[in-house]
């Protein structure tokens, strides 16, 4: 508890977030990724060679990106920073609340790395705004990155939905709909990567898709899976049955 309110005290964190509990959330990831580095080590290669192959293909061609914007990167846990910064001059750390290893990468790079707080649904401050409009758009150009963050967008404005008292079919299709609007944000630009968690994964009894028809809609939009892996994301201890996550990084 101290550990977690020490780290909330740390981190800086958007108004209209803070608001729905994503300081709280930010803060109580923080700890657990202290805890469980050993066992989310792998997890934490595997997303940042993703991401940094995702650069790289980006990169390759006469009109190779000079500006990467990546999305859920307030944590820095598992953004390749350096290695990004030998393929793009200037590199947008996008998220609502920022760590202060984010910060202290934007001080040792001054001109080149930048802590942009924003939220990249536009609703959680207006929860009846035109999800395919909300969004705010990339830099025109930019390599677009959105690092395990899309079946997190709509967890808190739902929630928050559901207290209003709004039927919960009605709130599922407003969090399909944020989902999707992200997907469409990610389509709109030259060069993208998109990192998700795509099923919850048990020691016993099936897996459980989180986005069901999101590969084969990805496929079909002209994106390529690069990789996939699991993520130990509640270990042995940590729940009284240890479950994961089925990750997969896609690219276009």
């Amino acid at each position: 508890m101290i550990a977690e309110l020490i780290a909330w005290w740390r981190l800086d964190c958007l108004p209209a977030a803070q608001r729905l509990g994503y300081r709280r959330e930010a803060a109580a990831l923080t700890v657990r990724h202290r805890r469980l580095r050993a066992h989310w080590a792998d997890h934490v290669a595997h997303t940042r060679s993703a991401l940094l192959a995702a650069a790289r293909a980006a990169c390759v061609g006469d009109t190779p990106p000079k500006h990467a914007w990546i999305m859920g990167a307030g944590l820095l846990h598992d953004v390749p920073l350096e290695a990004l910064l030998a393929l793009f001059e200037h590199i947008d750390l996008v998220d609502v609340a920022f760590s202060p290893a984010a910060r202290a990468a934007a001080r040792a790079h001054p001109g080149r790395v930048t802590c942009v707080m924003l939220d990249v649904t536009g609703v959680l401050d207006d929860r009846t705004r035109d999800l395919t409009q909300a969004a705010p758009e990339p830099p025109p150009g930019a390599w677009v990155a959105s690092v395990n963050i899309l079946s997190q967008l709509p967890l808190l404005p739902c929630t928050a939905l559901l207290d209003t008292g709004m039927p919960e079919a009605d709130v599922e299709r407003y969090g399909q709909a944020l989902q999707q609007a992200h997907v469409a944000l990610l389509n709109r630009a030259g060069h993208a990567c998109l990192i998700i968690e795509y099923a919850q994964t048990q020691a016993t009894g099936p897996d459980e898709a989180l986005l069901p028809a999101l590969p084969e809609k990805l496929a079909g939009l002209g994106w390529t899976k690069h990789a996939e892996w699991h993520w130990p994301l509640n270990p042995a201890g940590e729940t009284r049955e240890p479950e994961g996550r089925s990750m997969q990084a896609w690219m276009r």
